[in-house]
């Protein structure tokens, strides 16, 4: 079974939660694409989507804050049925000012649980987790 996490990473120069920046990390069962970060990059109202393939988690990162296993994939869903699902998650350019890829990954997981590919409840305790690292950044000077 393909396998989901959500990956987080520290904000640089300033680690304010609303900066922190999150992505997917799929790891596929089968295929020549054995796993792949799927993220939206860019700044507010000018954010695309990427991908990058057979990428490994850097796991002596110090950018990267936490990763979240979230689940594996309902049955041997074709990598490239995946893909698309994820890479056609609608991104709100430049409707909301405060979205970020934070709630891009909340918006991919949910198509995949509305397309019977994932748990409900998994995506809800991996969101959790994703906030929880969220907020472990500093809080804005104001």
């Amino acid at each position: 079974m393909s396998r989901i996490s959500i990956l987080v990473f520290v904000a640089s120069p300033l680690d304010y939660a609303r900066y922190r920046h999150a992505a997917l990390y799929i790891q596929y069962e089968t295929g020549d694409i054995k796993s792949s970060v799927a993220e939206v990059v860019g700044t507010t109202g000018f954010y695309s989507y990427s991908e990058r393939v057979n990428w490994e988690i850097p796991v002596s990162s110090t950018n990267l804050a936490r990763v979240i296993p979230v689940s594996a994939l309902s049955g041997s869903i074709p990598a490239s049925e995946v893909r698309e699902m994820i890479s056609k998650t609608p991104i709100p350019n430049p409707d909301l000012d405060d979205w970020n890829s934070q709630d891009w990954v909340s918006d991919a997981l949910r198509r995949l649980v509305e397309g019977g590919y994932l748990d409900g409840g998994a995506r809800e305790r991996a969101l959790d987790g994703m906030v929880n690292v969220v907020l472990e950044a500093g809080d804005e000077e104001v």
